[in-house]
Order: C-alpha cells, then structure tokens, then sequence
C-alpha cells in the first residue's frame, strides 16, 4: 500500500477569472439595454475563452507570461500591464476575436512583450 497523496488540482488561472468578470460585465449591458447583440455575443466568447483556460493547460505560454509578469512586477510595470490586458479584455467580442484560449494568452503576451 502506498502512502503517496493525490496531487492537488492546479489552481484555476487567474485570466480565467478576469475574463468571466468581463463576461458579467458584458451581461450586466444587455440587462440594461437588451438589444445589445454585440454585447451578449461578447460575453458568450469570453466564457468560452475561460472554459477553455480551465480545461487546457498550454504550459509553454503560461510559463513565459508568468516569467515576463515577474518581471513586470520587479520593473513596476505590472499595473500598466493590468490596464492594458483590462482594455483587451473589453474589446473581445468587438476588436478582438481570440479562437480560444491559446489565443488569449497569446495577446497577454504581447501585451506584455510591448511593455518589456
């Protein structure tokens, strides 16, 4: 018998979490003015963009945006980093069409890069 313990499920990715905010924000608009296809649209893609984050690892691209987050935190750099993937984040849907979360994180990472 053997006395190893099961690993813990990895922690759901933060952007997972920021995107599903946006989708609710997205909705909170269309329960105001309930013509608004293009926000519903938006909002139905940016859950799917945070589906897919949490059933797909894409290990490659969360170990670079981690890496070049740290060192945006260490540069003071991390709050434009914040506004500038806050602003992407709003324009998905509309300016902006991630095919899925590979895709998503992707532009995280130009964002970032921009800000190096």
């Amino acid at each position: 018998m053997s006395d190893s313990v099961p690993n813990p499920p990895d922690p759901e990715p933060p952007e997972a979490e920021e995107l599903e905010r946006t989708a609710a924000w997205r909705l909170r608009l269309v329960d105001a003015n309930p013509a608004d296809h293009a926000s519903a649209a938006a909002a139905a893609l940016l859950e799917r963009l945070a589906d897919d984050l949490r059933h797909n690892a894409y290990p490659a691209l969360w170990t670079e945006l981690r890496a070049i987050g740290h060192w945006l935190a260490e540069s003071d750099a991390i709050s434009d980093y914040a506004e500038s993937a806050a602003a992407y984040r709003a324009r998905i849907g509309f300016t902006a069409m991630p095919a899925d979360g590979a895709a998503y994180v992707q532009a995280l990472l130009a964002i970032a890069r921009d800000l190096l």
